[in-house]
This record gives C-alpha cells, sequence and structure tokens, in this order.
C-alpha cells in the first residue's frame, strides 16, 4: 500500500515517519538510541531485503538523525546507493526528507540535483494538512540550488497563503525570478508555456528585456500590459518594482543644472561632458517621440540655456563655435515638455562659492561638479539642499556624506575589482600583478587587494614599478627568474662544479595583472613570454588602450585581455554610430568623458529607481551602473582582448550564461 506522511513535526518529519511505521509500511522495529551514526543504519539495511524494505528502513533512519539535528547522517543515509532508484511506495518521503537535510546543510549540488528530479506541484503529492510546510520547504530548496526558472513556475501555481505571504509578495518574487533567468532558458519555457497565468509572466518578462528600452518605454510597456492580460495576478497586483516604474517617471527632474568648467584648464574635459549629457538628452528626446524634426523644433521640446558662474546669467547657443549642428542630436521629445537643463561654467570659483548662483534656477538636480577635490567638500557637508550627481568620486571616508550626493565617475577601481572578479570566477586567482608606483597606482593596489582577499584570490607577489626602471629586471623578479638562478649559482657554489643551467619561472602562477599604459604594456608583455610565461594569461584595466586602433604596434600586446567601456570596444548602438560620425575625437581619453556625460544624463533620470529598487542596474556607455549604500555608482565594463594587435570585443561569462540555460543570470534590474 502507498503510505501518506500524516504529519510533520519541523522540516525533518521524523515524527511523521515514526507514524508510518507504527501504521504498518514496515515490520521493522527500531530503536533511536541505536542509531550512533550513518554506518550502523547502512549496516542494519543490509540484513533486510533490498529495496523497499531497506529504504524504509532507512528513510525511519533518516529522519531519526534529523529528528536529533544529525543532518550530516542523514545526508550519508539519503546518498547512499539504497536510494539510486527510490521505490514509487517512498518516493514522495524521500524528496522530503531530503530537501530536509539539503536545506539545512545549505548543499547547493545536492539542491541542485534535488530540483531537476522535482515537478514544482512536488507539494500538492502531500496530504492538504501538510502541503504548506512542503511548499515552503520545496521553495527554500530552490533558493538554495539558484534555480530561477523552476523557481518562477512553482511560484506562479501556488496560492500565496501556502508560504505564509500575501500576493504582493508572491508577484514580487515571481518577477525577481524571472529577472534571474536568462535570456535563452526564458525564450524556451515562454515557447511552451501552457496556462494564462504562466503565459501572461512570460510575455512581461520578455517585453522587458528588449535591450535599450528606455525608461519611459518600460513604463509605457508595464501599462500596456496590464491592459492587454486584464484579469492576470500579476496586472491585478502589479510587482513592486514594476509599480515603482511609473511613480519614477512623476519623480523625474524637470530642472537640471549642468554645472561644469566650460573654461579654463579643465575646459576640454567639461565641455566634452556637456557634449556628452546633451547628445543622450537629445537622443532620449528622439526614442520617445518616434517623430522625426527639424533641429529647430527638436529644441522646442526643451529649454537649454547656458551661463558663466562669474556673470550675469545669459542665454547662450550651446553648440560649440565652429561646430555647429555637429552634435550628435535625434530628434524628439522623450523628456516631458517643461524639461529644462540650465548649464553652468564654474570655472574661476570653488563649487562650494558656485552653489548659491546654482540653487538660483530652483533645479531638480545639479549635475556637478567635475574636479576631485571639489566632490571631497561637498562630502563634507552636513547636508545638500537639492541632489546633487558629482561627476568624481571624493576619498572613501568613516563620517557618512550627505544623502542627497551621488557619486559618477570612471573609476579605474571599479577596473581593478572586475578583474579580481573575473580570474577568480575562472579559477586562474593565483596571479602576479605589475602596478606603478604613485598614488594612482596606490588606488589599484589597494582595490585589487581586497577585493582578492574577498573572494579568495591570492596575490603571489606585486611588483611596483616606474618608468625608469630596468623592464627586463622588473619581469624577471615578477616571473621568480632572478630567484632560480640564485639557485642554480648557490648549487654551483655547494658543489664547486659548472651547472648547466636554464632558469624557470615560478610555477604557482595562474595569472597576470599588468596595469600599464599601452607604451610600457608593448614592452612588459614580450618579456613575459621570453621568461616562460607565454602560455600564463595576462589581465588588464584600460589603460592599456589609448582607444586608437594601432594593430602595427599593439601585435606586441596580443592575447591580453583588459576591461574597457562599451562605448570604445562596440560601435554597434545607433547612438555610438552618430556620435562618431559627428564628433572628431572621441576614440581617445575625451571620448570616455563624452561617453561619461552620455551616461550621467542617463543616471539624472534614472537615479529615483535605482535608490529605491535594490540592485537597479543600468546599461551605460561606460558599463552597467549600480548605486551602492554611500550613493557612489559603479560600473562593470565589457571586455576585450587584443587579436592581431587590433581590439575585439572578448568572448566569456556573457556567452556561457546565454548558452547554459542553468547559468544565473546576473542583471537583477528591470533596467536595461
Amino acid at each position: 500500500m502507498r503510505c501518506h506522511l500524516p504529519n510533520l513535526r519541523r522540516l525533518a518529519v521524523a515524527s511523521t515517519l515514526t507514524a508510518l511505521l507504527a501504521s504498518g509500511c514496515t515490520s521493522i522495529q527500531l530503536q533511536d538510541s541505536s542509531l550512533q551514526s550513518a554506518g550502523d543504519a547502512l549496516s542494519a539495511a543490509q540484513e533486510l531485503a533490498a529495496g523497499l524494505e531497506s529504504q524504509r528502513f532507512l528513510l525511519r533512519s533518516a529522519a531519526t538523525f534529523q529528528e536529533r539535528d544529525e543532518h550530516e547522517y542523514a545526508r550519508e543515509v539519503l546518498l547512499s546507493t539504497a536510494f539510486d532508484e527510490p521505490a514509487p511506495e517512498v518516493a514522495d518521503q524521500y524528496l522530503l526528507l531530503s530537501m530536509d537535510s539539503a536545506v539545512a546543510l545549505e548543499d547547493q549540488e545536492w539542491a541542485a540535483d534535488l530540483v531537476t528530479a522535482m515537478p514544482e506541484t512536488q507539494y500538492q503529492q502531500y496530504p492538504e494538512d501538510l502541503q504548506a510546510r512542503a511548499a515552503r520547504l520545496q521553495d527554500e530548496t530552490y533558493t538554495l540550488a539558484r534555480a530561477p526558472l523552476p523557481s518562477a513556475r512553482f511560484l506562479m501555481n501556488i496560492q500565496p497563503e501556502l508560504l505564509g505571504i500575501d500576493q504582493q509578495q508572491l508577484n514580487d518574487r515571481i518577477w525577481q525570478a524571472l529577472k534571474e533567468t536568462p535570456d535563452a532558458a526564458l525564450n524556451d519555457a515562454a515557447t511552451s508555456a501552457i496556462g494564462f497565468e504562466n503565459q501572461g509572466w512570460y510575455e512581461l518578462a520578455a517585453t522587458l528585456r528588449q535591450p535599450g528600452l528606455s525608461l519611459e518605454a518600460q513604463g509605457r510597456a508595464v501599462r500596456n500590459w496590464r491592459f492587454n492580460w486584464s484579469g492576470h495576478p500579476g496586472a491585478e497586483t502589479v510587482p513592486t518594482e514594476l509599480a515603482l516604474l511609473t511613480q519614477v517617471l512623476e519623480q523625474r527632474p524637470e530642472r537640471i543644472t549642468l554645472a561644469l568648467p566650460l573654461s579654463g584648464p579643465l575646459s576640454a574635459a567639461g565641455n566634452m561632458v556637456r557634449e556628452g549629457f546633451l547628445a543622450a538628452y537629445y537622443a532620449a528626446e528622439q526614442e520617445s517621440a518616434q517623430v522625426a524634426t527639424t533641429d529647430d523644433s527638436a529644441s522646442d521640446g526643451a529649454q537649454v540655456t547656458a551661463t558663466r558662474s562669474d556673470e550675469n546669467s545669459h542665454s547662450q547657443d550651446t553648440t560649440p563655435e565652429g561646430n555647429e549642428g555637429s552634435r550628435a542630436r535625434p530628434h524628439e521629445p522623450a523628456t516631458p515638455s517643461n524639461t529644462s537643463i540650465t548649464i553652468v561654467d564654474t570655472n574661476g570659483r570653488p563649487f562650494e562659492e558656485v552653489l548659491p548662483e546654482l540653487l538660483a534656477s530652483d533645479p531638480d538636480l545639479i549635475v556637478g561638479p567635475l574636479a576631485k577635490d571639489e566632490v571631497a567638500a561637498l562630502a563634507n557637508r552636513a547636508d545638500l539642499p537639492v541632489p546633487v550627481l558629482a561627476l568624481n568620486y571624493a576619498p572613501e571616508q568613516d563620517a557618512p556624506t550627505p544623502a542627497q550626493l551621488f557619486q559618477f565617475g570612471l573609476s579605474v577601481e571599479d577596473e581593478a575589482r572586475q578583474i579580481a572578479e573575473r580570474i577568480v570566477e575562472e579559477g586562474i586567482g593565483q596571479a602576479l600583478v605589475l602596478i606603478p608606483e604613485g598614488n594612482w597606482g596606490d588606488r589599484i593596489a589597494s582595490a585589487l587587494e581586497e577585493r582578492m582577499q574577498e573572494l579568495g584570490g591570492i596575490i603571489l607577489d606585486m611588483e611596483r614599478y616606474s618608468e625608469e626602471d630596468n623592464f627586463r629586471d622588473v619581469s624577471a623578479e615578477l616571473l621568480g627568474i632572478n630567484i632560480s638562478r640564485e639557485r642554480a649559482i648557490e648549487l654551483e657554489r655547494t658543489m664547486g662544479l659548472n651547472v648547466e643551467f636554464e632558469p624557470r619561472r615560478r610555477q604557482d602562477a595562474e595569472s597576470i595583472i599588468m596595469v600599464a599604459e599601452p607604451m610600457i604594456a608593448r614592452q612588459f608583455k614580450p618579456l613575459f613570454s621570453f621568461y616562460y610565461a607565454n602560455d600564463v594569461p595576462v589581465f588588464s584595466p584600460s589603460i592599456i588602450y589609448s582607444g586608437r586602433p594601432n594593430p602595427s604596434r599593439d601585435r606586441d600586446v596580443n592575447g591580453v585581455y583588459f576591461t574597457d567601456l562599451p562605448w570604445i570596444l562596440d560601435r554597434e548602438p545607433e547612438f555610438r554610430q552618430q556620435a562618431y560620425e559627428s564628433f572628431d575625437n572621441l576614440d581617445g581619453p575625451l571620448g570616455r568623458l563624452f561617453a561619461m556625460g552620455a551616461d550621467a544624463w542617463t543616471l539624472s533620470i534614472n537615479l529615483p529607481l535605482m535608490q529605491q529598487v535594490a540592485d537597479s542596474r543600468v546599461a551605460g556607455h561606460t558599463g552597467e551602473l549600480w548605486l551602492d549604500a554611500d550613493n557612489r555608482v559603479h560600473r562593470h565594463q565589457m571586455w576585450g582582448v587584443f587579436e592581431e594587435g587590433e581590439p575585439v570585443i572578448a568572448s566569456g561569462q556573457d556567452e556561457q550564461e546565454e548558452d547554459d540555460p542553468e547559468a544565473r543570470e546576473e542583471t537583477d534590474s528591470v533596467i536595461n
């Protein structure tokens, strides 16, 4: 006869199996005190008939261990060869006990195996009074296994009361699971989906996963989906994150003051940031309107004025002199018709002194300053009267910064952390590191060491160099060649004979992190090969590439992987194509500042959502952007590799995730 579990004492269901035994599911009597270890249970089971009888005995044993909180013994029993093929009569009990111990032990691998053999409706196999406890256990198993798609299916077809939550919490969890599902797996699920609720959820996820979808477009997509799927649980109780979209659209700044040094020593940087900001602004207008207009009509949707900090405010054309009409300016209003951008030249006075003038226009947001010391001064204030998106970073400090201060820039620390993450993920986390001397190098070294330690990577050796150093000696020292030579010399002294010697590099190095500008990197990389490290992968931050292709010289860094801005590595997006056609000098450092300016606009309209939705991410021209708890914007850049002297987009983790339905996608946001 088929035995069902009549009760569940705790997640382990120990007392339930006691009841099963008493009800005649097996004739074997077991004294709890007689089981001291998993070995005792497995030995006793050998005296029973193989198959159903021994499996029932072992399930009772596992339940006893679980009741005593000895889950390691329970796991040993449940993963024994006796359960290579659980009998149908005890399959449900076996799954329930296994889920309990897998969760208790946080055994991710075991949980993943259980998920592959478990239907999303498994909890329905138990008596009605047990389904809530079984459902919660099944839910925890999906979470432990990092199986977002099965988890989403499970949640789509369960009553929230069984999990002790309400409909809002259930829909929030469904949406989170769908966001974590890789594209390939989501597409397959949508193709084979059956049922109104499932199909609706998949369509919503696919709609918001379209590349390049703006904030406003996402809001419209949610509204349209709710109309088309009237009566759907997600339409009646919208996931909190999606409901925030419409709220954020109302919170977008309507008056923005762009405060930059447009004259003086920093004028080249300031003007390029301004051009990127305005280009992205006009591109957003075009995306929203979907109607081509002339340059004159494009400006009707917004008011753009420019002022100098040391003069009376006055309106002027924002197109740079001698570059009339050159700005990449798509022509559709994407922002509210009353949006205004006031541009202020801050050259000549500290930002603190300029701030009262900036506030005179009653802005909803100030973008600037650009200089690091001015951002530091703002960070030391007690508060700020309006939100400020600074375009640099203040030194990290223990004291809290103003709640309305946001910091964004091209942080080399983010690049160092990204390199650490990649080499550890690829299993080559024992690294040799080469970093220039000086404060800039100190910042990279500090960020790299901290992230490597967090991830369990190991820096075997770190060499700091200057341009005056002999790079041959630096490379030999880094790779342990000098130590090898010293050993040979010592051996000759000990033996009193000349020893034939071929130096060897150190063998524990799995990767090399090289922080060097192009001219220096072209010297170091061949030296690595000369010193027998040609097979060790080399990783670098963006400093290795000027942004301008130079195949004849960059052949010397062939094979080096480096992280850089999407702006530099990927010219496919239409906005980037238009910008490169319209502006000169976008390949080098000024182009990176243009991209930063464009992302400053994107952040301006997305900051409210990024604040309210944890782990929100924005796909920008400088990388994937997100906020930390201190309102500092971090970036995750693209990966490139030099081939035949030219940088190409490197294949890597992103492609693997798309090809592997079981891979977990890192992007945790509705924002594209």
